[in-house]
């Protein structure tokens, strides 16, 4: 019996669960690919119908893959229903005409997804007649497959905002008639950088995710490490910050394996076992720092990547160079000052100068409110005053931040500190 173009598998499988878990392992992995090759197939104008038409894909293979068995290519099989979706739906309406000259139904066979269309696809959410956050929300959405909720939840913004955003970017790109395609080289770099500042947070949302359970999602944080990739593999998008990006994510998914515990909860650096992080991710970021160190300036990429790999190359947690970090931090707060940083560098100035020059850089904080309320400086006041042996002021700060944090495996975490000092 011989397979159909899309390879379709022999075997029929009878469970659904299996079927969903695989189909949802394809949709994040081949989304960008799948909506770049129908958008280069028929035009920024028709971006919406490949959404849908992808949608569509995904309903029809729950239906018939329990039946039929998971084809062995399923990316081909999910791009020829989604383009066969859209051909029928534009001869139907009797559209053909408003196609753009990328676009023809004369072509039976759907398009192949390379690599090129998913950065093109990136360029065309990082349109300059877009606002930032439009750029931001329509990257996360189009290239990267998050729902409004998701967005919203990452941003602190309301979903439905959210998805207007995204809906009217979807028609400003249109109206303009932006073209599916690189940008011009006096454009490149803008777009470029705006490209790595999404990835950075879409890998953060993997990383540690603003929503549901899980300790972290490593389909985002994969996906937005390999398009990091994919700039740096490119002549005329390997920038030296694209490097120090790379860099920066190979650090932190080399500890990801090491970072949840058997029982699903997140582990702190300091309990991680070191032997589990993963050295060729190590050594590819160290790679692409030297490739970083081009860079005629520096940039926020370049100083976390810098604290990251200072982890990395760490025997130990008590053996890391604080001091060093702490230094990091110094700069970084000039290039990017926000209260994370200053948080972390509260901790990195505790753990080579004491807890108690840790409180009092926690207390120098000028955001007092904020501070009051924000999940991570709690616990980090907790873990100090925990070391100097203030047990009931520690118990109170981690009170305080199990109140404040949204997270799921954040809160489990802490709920761990918490019954630690109790014992």
């Amino acid at each position: 019996m011989g397979t159909s173009k899309c390879g379709r598998s022999r075997r029929a499988l009878t469970s659904a669960d299996e079927v969903i878990a695989t189909l949802e392992r394809h949709a994040r992995s081949s989304h960008a690919r799948i909506i770049a090759a129908l958008t280069r197939r028929f035009g920024v104008l028709h971006m919406p119908a490949a959404d849908n038409a992808l949608q569509e894909a995904y309903a029809r293979a729950l239906e018939r893959w329990p039946a039929s068995g998971v084809p062995d290519d399923p990316e081909a099989w999910l791009v020829r229903v989604a383009h066969n979706v859209i051909v029928d739906g534009l001869r139907r309406e009797r559209r053909a005409e408003s196609l753009d000259a990328a676009s023809d139904l004369t072509h039976d066979e759907p398009p192949t997804p390379d690599d090129d269309d998913e950065v093109r696809l990136m360029f065309l959410c990082c349109d300059p007649a877009l606002s930032r956050a439009s750029q931001i929300a329509l990257v996360l959405n189009v290239a990267f497959g998050l729902s409004a909720r998701q967005i919203a939840t990452a941003f602190v913004g309301d979903e439905r905002t959210i998805a207007q955003r995204i809906v009217r970017s979807k028609q400003r790109l249109r109206d303009l008639g932006v073209r599916f395609d690189v940008p011009t080289e006096n454009l490149l770099p803008g777009r470029v950088a705006i490209a790595l500042d999404v990835l950075y947070l879409v890998f953060s949302e993997g990383y540690t995710p603003s929503v549901g359970d899980e300790s972290i999602d490593p389909g985002l944080c994969r996906d937005s490490l390999r398009f990091t990739r994919l700039f740096t593999e490119r002549r005329d998008t390997a920038t030296p910050e694209a490097f120090a990006l790379r860099a920066l994510l190979c650090f932190h998914a080399a500890r990801a394996a090491a970072r949840v515990a058997d029982d699903g909860s997140l582990l702190l650096l300091s309990e991680q076992d070191r032997s589990r992080w993963d050295p060729a991710l190590i050594d590819e970021g160290i790679r692409c720092l030297e490739h970083a160190a081009a860079a005629t300036s520096l940039t926020r990429f370049h100083v976390e990547s810098a604290i990251a790999a200072c982890h990395a190359v760490a025997p130990s947690y008590a053996g890391t160079d604080w001091e060093q970090i702490a230094s990091h931090y110094d700069v970084l707060r000039e290039l990017a000052p926000s209260l994370v940083i200053d948080v972390n560098r509260a901790l990195a100035v505790a753990m080579h100068a004491g807890a108690q020059r840790g409180l009092d850089e926690l207390d120098a904080i000028p955001e007092r409110d904020v501070v009051a309320r924000y999940p991570y400086a709690l616990a980090a006041y907790a873990e100090l005053y925990a070391s100097l042996e203030q047990l009931d002021a520690a118990r109170s700060y981690l009170d305080r931040a199990i109140a404040c944090q949204s997270s799921a495996a954040q809160v489990a975490l802490l709920r761990r500190k918490r019954r630690a000092l109790d014992r």
